[in-house]
């Protein structure tokens, strides 16, 4: 597990700023990622025919730029664990895995229950994600994002409060297999897809609290 950790130092008086914020980054095994990226995008016509996320009245894409003719734009009219699929199964049992040795290696009790929503990006030559964020309601807790297909780009996750001024960003190269979790806070976005095979990541919230009747029970 790699740990990339946003900290303040101590400060001077009451009123000013502090901040502790993690990403987690670690490897999934064992998953066959280019029968995963044909079967993820044989999906996507079927995804495409299902209605748009609305928000405030009009669609929406998580903020991403994606556009409305995304499967980003449905993200939560479906959910990719639910899928009968030999890969997809392997990532759920590694994203429970993942999730619980975070909770191991800072000595927290495990959960009582834990539920995701998840979904898949599936980006063109010349697309990127704009900066955005998943949640900052009550019951925020984690985000993550699997990089099942990539060329030569990168996501860039912001200091929540070091995010207009000379903001501080981590930068992870999209690498094949890799997992991170992040509270579902944190702003993040891509650098410009240029490969002209598609960028496919599965990207997917956690709640410790029932949300939706979409969300799948993984504990």
């Amino acid at each position: 597990m790699k740990i990339i950790n946003f900290k303040s130092p101590p400060k001077n008086n009451w009123f000013a700023p502090e901040w502790n914020y993690y990403v987690f980054e670690s490897k999934l095994e064992k998953i066959n990622f280019k029968k995963l990226s044909t079967y993820l995008l044989k999906k996507e016509k079927d995804l495409l025919k299902l209605p748009n996320t609305i928000k405030q009245n009009k669609y929406s894409d998580g903020y991403t730029g994606l556009g409305k003719n995304s499967t980003t734009s449905r993200y939560d009219k479906y959910n990719v664990l639910k899928w009968d699929n030999k890969e997809i199964s392997l990532i759920k049992k590694q994203i429970i895995s993942f999730h619980n040795s975070i909770l191991k290696k800072f000595n927290f009790q495990p959960v009582e229950a834990l539920y995701a929503q998840c979904w898949v990006n599936i980006m063109r030559k010349g697309q990127s994600i704009k900066p955005h964020l998943h949640s900052v309601s009550p019951n925020c807790y984690f985000g993550g994002h699997i990089c099942v297909q990539a060329e030569d780009t990168s996501t860039y996750y912001i200091n929540p409060i070091n995010q207009i001024s000379d903001p501080e960003t981590f930068k992870s190269k999209n690498e094949i297999g890799k997992i991170t979790i992040f509270q579902n806070n944190m702003p993040h976005y891509t650098d410009t897809h240029v490969g002209n095979k598609e960028r496919i990541t599965i990207a997917f919230d956690l709640s410790l609290i029932k949300q939706s009747d979409n969300e799948i029970k993984l504990i």
